[in-house]
């Protein structure tokens, strides 16, 4: 816990003491940065697919319901009865 505390509350870094030896860590820093950018890119892009498909397959299953309810009482399957039992 003391390097914990120290990294936490202290200055464990101090830049002004670094100088010219903190530039080419940087450098390497934010090349190393900007070459993980594409991957984080892609895998929320994969999640954001993934989210758009499981919310679309919801309301496919919903509609599903609502037709079979509307089966059930001998109703027509419009588009109008589907809306109206959506918004119940």
């Amino acid at each position: 816990m003391k390097y914990t505390r120290y990294i936490v509350y202290g200055r464990p870094i101090r830049p002004e003491e670094l100088g010219v030896i903190a530039l080419p860590a940087a450098a390497v820093g934010i090349v190393a940065l900007c070459g993980l950018l594409p991957g984080a890119i892609i895998m929320d892009g994969g999640r954001y697919i993934k989210l758009k498909y499981l919310l679309r397959q919801r309301e496919l299953r919903r509609e599903a319901y609502i037709r079979c309810v509307l089966r059930s009482l001998d109703r027509a399957e419009t588009r109008e009865n589907i809306e109206m039992l959506k918004a119940a």
